[in-house]
């Protein structure tokens, strides 16, 4: 199920350079025959770093899904869990009359008391839960025997509650494993009255789902695999990369989701960052050319060959082959030619620019070039 996310919310966006399949197009289309061109301009090859990045809102949501209902009846008295906690077995979830209804582990819901000469898999349950809590070391049969009868009491006296060895089906609530983070059906109010067979208990998922909405004129720049930084106004950023590009029929918009870059979540022990209820926006910035280093010359500079090879026109007129590495704002990272070789670029007759003047990407690219001379 895709999240639902606030739209049109895209900030401090900028973009420059060449991306995807008409940056190839340009590149790599056999260009005019330069050693019979009338002008060129002729660069210097620099030794630098490009790369480029936009912004955009990242868009994160808790997902739940109901995983019990209440059996309880009377007032609800208080609401002990903290929503989107982690619970494990006996954490206590509220009270109904002050009695206390906890959460256990299982398949099974509570559906009837249970006492001594009881036999079933919600015996069982209820004995595996006793084990999780420490109060019970005997098997697991599902038979409510004396042994079970004693660990129960042991629990109640516990819990505060009146001690008979009975256990009353609505003082538990189970869920189909624990630990599990947990969050109270958004209907539950304090001074309510239940009657029974509410929604009551949600798990959440163990991490916000991530989404970021692509404008149309962003999204043929973004493809999976790319690094996207968001900023929680933490120390520092998380990081996730793009997992799977979709689109959503309902706002005829594409989307990106997002995973982790490293490690199991994007947002790791930082995750209660993320309120509950509706999506919350986090500025993030898409990397859409990684940061590069190695020679760089101007992308006009690159043409192919009769043969389809890729290279450059030195300035004696000489071509030379290069494995182009990286793209951005009108530049090129290219391997085989080394730093400070002249080349020649299509350009204005005569024109050359001085060897201290590299070619700079466009003032408004949110892109990155550096150069040491």
């Amino acid at each position: 199920m895709r999240l639902s996310v606030v739209t049109g919310v895209a900030i401090g966006l900028v973009i420059g350079g060449v991306a995807g399949a008409w940056a190839g197009d340009v590149l790599l289309r056999p260009a005019p025959n330069v050693l019979a061109s009338p002008g060129y301009t002729v660069v210097e090859a620099r030794t630098g770093e490009i790369g480029q990045s936009f912004r955009l809102n990242a868009s994160a949501q808790w997902m739940a899904r109901p995983v019990a209902a209440n059996q309880a009846k009377g007032t609800l008295t208080s609401i002990d869990l903290d929503n989107g906690t982690w619970a494990e077995a006996g954490t206590v979830l509220y009270r109904v009359d002050l009695r206390p209804v906890v959460a256990a582990a299982g398949q099974v819901p509570a559906f009837r008391d249970m006492s001594r000469g009881d036999r079933g898999d919600d015996v069982a349950q209820l004995q595996e839960f006793l084990t999780d809590i420490g109060h019970y070391e005997d098997a697991t049969d599902g038979r409510y025997g004396e042994a079970t009868y004693w660990a129960v009491r042991s629990w109640q006296e516990e819990l505060g509650v009146p001690v008979d060895g009975v256990v009353r089906h609505e003082d538990v609530v189970f869920v189909d494993s624990l630990p599990a983070r947990l969050a109270l059906d958004p209907s539950l109010e304090v001074g309510m009255t239940l009657a029974g067979g509410e929604p009551a208990a949600q798990r959440l998922d163990s991490e916000p789902a991530f989404v970021i909405n692509l404008p149309e004129g962003q999204a043929q720049w973004v493809h999976t695999g790319q690094i996207v930084e968001i900023d929680q106004s933490g120390s520092q950023p998380w990081l996730a990369e793009i997992a799977s590009i979709g689109f959503d029929d309902e706002t005829a918009q594409r989307y990106a989701e997002l995973d982790a870059a490293s490690g199991e979540s994007i947002c790791g022990d930082e995750c209660d960052v993320v309120p509950l209820g509706d999506a919350s926006l986090f500025p993030s910035m898409i990397q859409v050319v990684p940061d590069t280093e190695g020679t760089i010359v101007p992308i006009a500079a690159l043409v192919t060959d009769a043969a389809g090879s890729t290279g450059v026109i030195r300035e004696s007129g000489d071509f030379h082959p290069v494995d182009m590495v990286e793209y951005a704002s009108g530049l090129a990272v290219v391997e085989g030619l080394d730093a400070g070789s002249r080349v020649r670029v299509p350009g204005d007759v005569g024109q050359q620019v001085p060897d201290d003047q590299a070619p700079d990407a466009p003032a408004d690219a949110d892109s990155k070039t550096e150069d040491s001379s």
